[in-house]
C-alpha cells in the first residue's frame, strides 16, 4: 500500500460541527460553565468549600480593583475577537488531507524494523511489531505530541509573562490589566488587555499547535484542557482532592501568590508546569511565601495598601 495514500476526513467529533470550529467554540463553553462553577460556590459560601477557600470572600469583593461585570465584559470582548480571528483562520486555511490510517501503521512497522535491527533486537520485537506499531500510532505519538504542546506553550507564555513584568511600559499598559484582580477567581482567568490576550493565548496556540503537529482532533483536547485549567489556576479555592490541584504544582496556590505584591516578580510559569521558574530562579513555592509574612508581619498591612497606591498612581498620572 501506498504510505502517501490519504483518506477521506474522518468523522468529526460531533456531527453537526467541524473539528476545526469545535476546537474554536469548546474552549469557551469550558470556561464559562467551569468558572460559573466556582462562582456559585463562591456567591453562596457553599458551608463543604469553605474551608480551601484561599481568599476570603470579603477580600474578593474589598481588594480587587474591578468590578464582576467588568471582567465579564472583557473575557467577552477577548473571546470574540479571538474566535472572530480563529474563524478567519479556519476560513482561509487549505483543508488539512489526512493520512490513511494503516500506511501510517506500515510507514511505523518498516521503521521500527529498520532501526531495531540496526540495534540487533529485531529477534525480539518482530512477533509484536505490528501490536507495537499500533500502539505508537494511536497512542504513543498523539500522547508525546500533546506533551510537546505543553512544554510549548509553557516556554512560550514564561518568557511573554516574564517579559510584560519586567518592562514598566508593558506592564503599565498591557499586564497590569490583569493584576487588578489581586484575588484571582475563575471569571478573571483570561481578563486581560486584548494585545496580551493576542500574544499570550491565540499566538501562543498557534505556536503549540503547529510546532508539536497535533492533529486537529489533538487540538480539540489540548485547548480544551488548556482553558480547564487556567480557570482553575483561577478559582481562588486549592480543593485536596481535585486532582488537576494535586498532579501539577502549577495550580491555585502558585497561582494566587503571583497576583500578591511580594509575588509579581515570581511564578511567571503558565498554564503547566514550573520548571521554567525553577531554572531561572523565580519560583516561589507556598511555605516561603509563608516565611517571607511570618519574618516581616509589617508585610501584611504593606500588602493590603501598595495594591491602591498603585491603581491611584495609575490612574491619576
Amino acid at each position: 500500500m501506498d504510505k502517501n495514500s490519504t483518506t477521506p476526513q474522518h468523522a468529526p467529533f460531533i456531527p453537526i460541527i467541524s473539528d476545526k470550529h469545535l476546537s474554536l467554540l469548546l474552549p469557551i463553553i469550558i470556561y464559562w460553565v467551569y468558572s460559573g462553577m466556582y462562582h456559585l460556590i463562591s456567591k453562596y459560601q457553599v458551608p463543604f468549600f469553605e474551608k480551601y477557600r484561599i481568599r476570603s470572600l470579603e477580600e474578593t469583593e474589598t481588594r480587587n480593583k474591578v468590578s464582576t461585570s467588568e471582567v465579564i465584559k472583557g473575557v467577552i470582548v477577548q473571546q470574540f475577537l479571538q474566535t472572530v480571528l480563529g474563524f478567519i483562520a479556519v476560513a482561509t486555511e487549505e483543508e488539512q488531507v489526512l493520512p490513511d490510517d494503516n500506511s501510517e501503521i506500515l510507514g511505523l512497522s518498516q521503521t521500527l524494523e529498520t532501526y531495531t535491527t540496526r540495534f540487533g533486537i529485531w529477534h525480539y520485537v518482530k512477533p509484536h511489531k505490528q501490536i507495537m506499531a499500533e500502539y505508537s500510532y494511536w497512542y504513543l505519538i498523539p500522547v508525546v505530541k500533546f506533551f510537546l504542546a505543553m512544554f510549548l506553550l509553557d516556554t512560550w507564555q514564561y518568557f511573554m509573562h516574564r517579559l510584560f513584568h519586567q518592562s514598566a511600559f508593558l506592564y503599565r499598559h498591557i499586564h497590569s490589566r490583569h493584576h487588578r484582580l489581586y484575588a484571582p477567581y475563575a471569571f478573571g482567568a483570561l481578563y486581560n488587555h486584548p494585545i496580551e490576550g493576542f500574544l499570550f493565548d491565540s499566538l501562543g496556540a498557534v505556536i503549540a499547535f503547529t510546532l508539536s503537529g497535533l492533529s486537529v482532533k489533538g487540538a480539540i483536547v489540548f485547548f480544551a484542557f488548556s482553558t480547564f485549567k487556567t480557570v482553575d489556576d483561577h478559582s481562588g479555592y486549592d480543593i485536596p482532592f481535585n486532582p488537576i490541584q494535586r498532579i501539577f504544582g502549577n495550580n491555585a496556590i502558585y497561582h494566587d501568590i503571583h497576583h500578591q505584591t511580594y509575588g509579581l516578580k515570581k511564578n511567571f510559569s503558565q498554564p503547566f508546569f514550573t520548571f521554567w521558574d525553577r531554572i531561572f530562579g523565580t519560583y516561589l513555592p507556598s511555605y516561603e511565601a509563608s516565611k517571607l509574612l511570618k519574618e516581616n508581619p509589617s508585610r501584611g498591612l504593606l500588602i493590603t495598601w501598595l495594591p491602591i497606591v498603585f491603581i491611584w498612581l495609575y490612574t491619576n498620572i
